[in-house]
C-alpha cells in the first residue's frame, strides 16, 4: 500500500500549475461537476459543498435499504467500484459523516482524480469515503464534493481543492462559482465552477466585495462574522414602481417622500457574538432563531399564523418592495460590508412560491444557501496556498444582465 500510495504523490507532483473550469450540472435543484475517478477513469457527479469537507461516494456495496435512492427520473447514480480500478488504495479508516440533512458511513479510499475533457492532462490521487450507507436519498449525485477546509476533514483525507493548493497544482488559491443562467432540468447549461481562478471581468456587474471569514484557528468552514440583519420594505409596497434598490456591499435604499419613512426598517444585531456560514449545499436563507418571527412581522406576516394555513403567502408577495441583508464584520464597523437578498430573488420565474426563509436552529446563527450564492458570482479565496498562511475570505459580484437568470 505504501508504494502504491507513493506512486500516485510522485504523479500528481510532475503537472504543472492549472486552472480548472468544471461545468456545472443542475437536477431537480442540486447543484453538481463531475470528476473521472479511478483507472480507468469513470465519470461521477459530486453535488458541490462548502459546508463540509470530506468528499464522498456511494459505492457497489450500497443496497437499496442502506443507500435508498430517489434520483430517478432526474439522474443515474454511478456507484464508485474500487475492485475496477487498479489505482484504489484502502487506507483502512472507517469513517462515519453527520450532516445536518443526513448522513454517510464507510471507508476511506485513496485514488486518482482528474477532469473529463481537461486539456490541463492534471490527474491527482484523492482522499475520499467511500459510502456503504447514506441517507441522502433524494440528490441528484453520486456524493458529495466538500469544499470546506481539511481541519475538519476525516483523519488521513484533505479536501480537494487543497490537496491541489498542496502539491501547487492550481494557479491560484481560490474558487469561483457561477450558478448559471439555466437552474432548470432542461435546456443547456453554463454555470461554471472554476478550480485555481475566478472570472469575475466576465460575469460581474461592477466590483467584487469580499468579507474576511470569522477569526479562527483553524479555518473550519466558510464563516463569516455577523454583525447584524436588516429588513427594509419600501414605504408603500403595494404599488408597482414602489421598489428596494440593491447596492453591493452596502446596506439597500428605497425612495422616498420628503419626511416620510420606509413601512419598515429594522435592524438587529448579534452582539458578536453572530456568525453566517456561506453553504453551497443548502437550499435556503436561513436566519437566527431569535428573530425569524420578528423578521416575519417586519414584513407585515405572522409566522405563526401561516405555519397554520390562517395567513398565506403567495407568489406576488415575493417582489421588489422589500430585501433582507446581512451585514458582515468583527473589526471596526466602518469595514463592514453588507449583502442583500431582495424579494422578487427568493424564488426562480415560474417555480412554486414558499416562504422566504426558515430559522436557522441556532440563536446568532445564520445558514446562507443557494438562494443568495445563485444570484452572485462568487469567489472562494484561501489567501494562500499553505494553511499556516490563510487568510480567507469570500467575494460576492452581483451578475451581469446577461448571465442573470432573472434576465433571460
Amino acid at each position: 500500500m505504501t508504494q502504491k500510495c507513493q506512486m500516485l504523490l510522485g504523479l500528481a507532483a510532475t503537472i504543472s500549475a492549472a486552472v480548472l473550469d468544471l461545468p456545472v450540472e443542475i437536477r431537480n435543484s442540486y447543484s453538481s461537476v463531475k470528476f473521472s475517478i479511478g483507472s480507468p477513469p469513470k465519470e461521477h457527479n459530486l453535488l458541490l459543498d462548502t459546508g463540509s469537507s470530506t468528499s464522498w461516494l456511494i459505492n457497489t456495496d450500497c443496497t437499496e435499504s442502506s443507500c435508498p435512492d430517489r434520483s430517478s427520473p432526474y439522474y443515474t447514480r454511478q456507484p464508485y467500484n474500487a475492485s475496477a480500478s487498479s489505482t484504489s488504495v484502502d487506507l483502512d479508516i472507517p469513517a462515519t459523516i453527520p450532516f445536518l440533512g443526513g448522513d454517510v458511513s464507510g471507508q476511506t479510499y485513496q485514488d486518482t482524480f482528474s477532469v473529463p475533457g481537461d486539456d490541463n492532462g492534471l490527474e491527482w490521487n484523492q482522499t475520499f469515503l467511500s459510502a456503504n450507507t447514506s441517507t441522502w436519498r433524494f440528490i441528484t449525485s453520486d456524493g458529495f464534493l466538500g469544499l470546506g477546509f481539511s481541519s475538519i476533514a476525516e483523519p488521513n483525507t484533505s479536501t480537494l481543492v487543497e490537496t491541489l493548493l498542496q502539491q501547487s497544482a492550481l494557479d491560484s488559491p481560490r474558487f469561483g462559482l457561477f450558478y448559471g443562467t439555466n437552474l432548470r432540468d432542461t435546456g443547456p447549461q453554463n454555470g461554471v465552477l472554476t478550480l485555481g481562478s475566478s472570472h469575475e471581468n466576465k460575469y460581474v456587474d461592477g466590483e467584487t466585495i469580499y468579507t474576511p471569514l470569522r477569526k479562527e484557528d483553524p479555518y473550519q468552514l466558510w464563516r463569516a462574522p455577523l454583525r447584524s440583519v436588516n429588513v427594509l420594505v419600501a414605504q408603500r409596497p403595494n404599488l408597482p414602481n414602489s421598489t428596494v434598490q440593491i447596492i453591493n456591499g452596502k446596506l439597500p435604499t428605497t425612495s422616498l417622500t420628503p419626511g416620510t419613512f420606509p413601512r419598515a426598517n429594522t435592524t438587529w444585531p448579534m452582539f458578536g457574538a453572530g456568525r453566517a456560514v456561506f453553504d453551497t449545499g443548502a437550499g435556503r436563507l436561513s436566519l437566527p432563531d431569535e428573530i425569524i418571527g420578528a423578521v416575519y412581522f417586519n414584513l407585515g406576516w405572522n409566522l405563526t399564523k401561516l405555519y397554520s394555513g390562517e395567513e398565506r403567502m403567495t407568489c406576488a408577495h415575493l417582489n421588489a418592495s422589500w430585501a433582507i441583508t446581512l451585514t458582515l464584520g468583527e473589526a471596526e464597523q466602518a469595514n463592514d460590508v453588507s449583502f442583500s437578498l431582495r424579494g422578487d430573488e427568493f424564488t426562480i420565474p415560474g417555480d412554486q412560491c414558499m416562504l422566504p426563509v426558515d430559522a436557522s436552529g441556532a440563536t446568532g446563527f445564520a445558514l446562507v444557501g443557494a438562494a443568495f450564492l445563485r444570484r452572485v458570482y462568487s469567489v472562494w479565496d484561501f489567501g494562500a496556498h499553505n494553511a499556516d498562511g490563510y487568510e480567507p475570505r469570500i467575494g460576492f459580484g452581483r451578475l451581469k444582465p446577461e448571465w442573470d437568470y432573472m434576465y433571460q
